[in-house]
């Protein structure tokens, strides 16, 4: 069948993706074809009503020809399309900030195509549609010359911001987040705030013994949210979780962090040998699992070592594949977690 420009693209999408894991799911189907018939036109909403008796087999085999020919180009091809590349950065790719030529971070907008996010997003599938440049904001002195848009089109607005780092920026799509034309890391502006998180965490130095005696000592207060918050804390200093923030429900994929723990992701298992063990098992940044198993002796009879807490961090989808991480920091007992919540009275609500 052939079909219109627009829901030939969307199609491309989805047929160059037909070997990934993605195109199994569930969800990313779903969202692709609901997204899929809003480009067709009425005939072709008439003749395609279901996603499984689509055959995206040929619109597949044309990509993977491509990337095999891009494997087999010669020397000389290559090197030009690297000398095309560099001129493209060369124009594009730097910037004058305070006098200096600074080099830019990434200079391209993001492609249309369809959403993946990370976990199970439930807006994976869904179409990113293209970046115009009515959608951009240019950020540029006054006095500079300011970028000029493709031919037909304009920007959405230019300002004069130096109270910000970025250069361009948008709102994407799918989650309708702000997305950043910003410095390249090497560059000194880059440097100088990089340099001002690594002062901060030398003054942190002096006060860290203060701030740990600090939150053991707040284990046993009166107040709920002190209690909780020496807890979140201690999480952060002992095993360096990630603070982690609230989500909406159903906007974005279920990654968790210190203090957006759920009580099911925390387990107490039956005492055996007279220890009482616990294990924990979430999603953080990046989705990767964090997995903490351990336990401690409650009523010690003779010399002997508690287990000591692993933390394997592993992708969900190969699992087994985790290495350790931060030894120095997991090498201690998780005895350490749970004797505040079971013997020094810390109670987390």
């Amino acid at each position: 069948m052939r079909l219109s420009v627009k829901a030939e693209e969307v199609a491309t999408f989805y047929g160059r993706m037909l070997d990934h894991e993605y195109t199994t799911k569930e969800v990313f189907r779903k969202n692709f074809f609901n997204d899929w018939r809003k480009e067709m036109t009425a005939e072709e909403r008439e003749v395609i009503k279901s996603l499984d008796k689509c055959d995206f087999t040929e619109i597949h085999r044309y990509f993977v020809d491509k990337a095999a020919a891009r494997r087999v180009l010669t020397r000389e091809e290559k090197q030009k399309l690297k000398e095309e590349a560099e001129k493209l950065q060369q124009e594009f790719g730097y910037c004058i900030l305070d006098g200096h030529r600074e080099k830019i971070g990434n200079f391209k907008t993001e492609p249309p195509g369809l959403f993946r996010g990370r976990g199970d997003h439930p807006k994976m599938g869904m179409l990113k549609r293209r970046v115009m440049p009515e959608d951009v904001v240019i950020n540029c002195s006054r006095d500079s010359k300011i970028p000029k848009p493709p031919a037909g089109h304009q920007w959405k607005e230019v300002r004069s911001d130096n109270t910000v780092m970025w250069l361009a920026a948008w709102t994407e799509s799918i989650q309708n987040s702000i997305k950043y034309v910003m410095l390249n890391p090497c560059s000194k502006l880059k440097g100088e705030k990089a340099w001002q998180k690594f002062e901060t965490a030398r003054r942190l130095r002096g006060f860290v013994d203060e701030i740990r005696s600090q939150y053991r000592a707040d284990w046993k207060s009166q107040e709920m949210k002190t209690r909780q918050r020496a807890v979140a804390l201690y999480f952060i200093d002992k095993l360096a979780l990630r603070a982690g923030n609230e989500k909406e429900d159903g906007e974005a994929a279920d990654t968790v962090g210190c203090c957006s723990l759920r009580v099911e992701h925390v387990q107490l298992h039956p005492e055996a040998d007279g220890c009482q063990h616990a294990s924990g098992s979430l999603v953080g940044k990046s989705v990767l699992r964090d997995e903490l198993i351990g336990g401690r002796r409650q009523k010690p009879t003779h010399k002997r070592k508690s287990a000591p807490a692993t933390v394997k961090r592993r992708p969900r989808c190969r699992p087994g594949r985790g290495v350790a991480l931060r030894p120095d920091r997991t090498s201690q007992p998780f005895t350490v977690l749970l004797r505040g919540a079971l013997g020094n009275g810390m109670r987390v609500a």
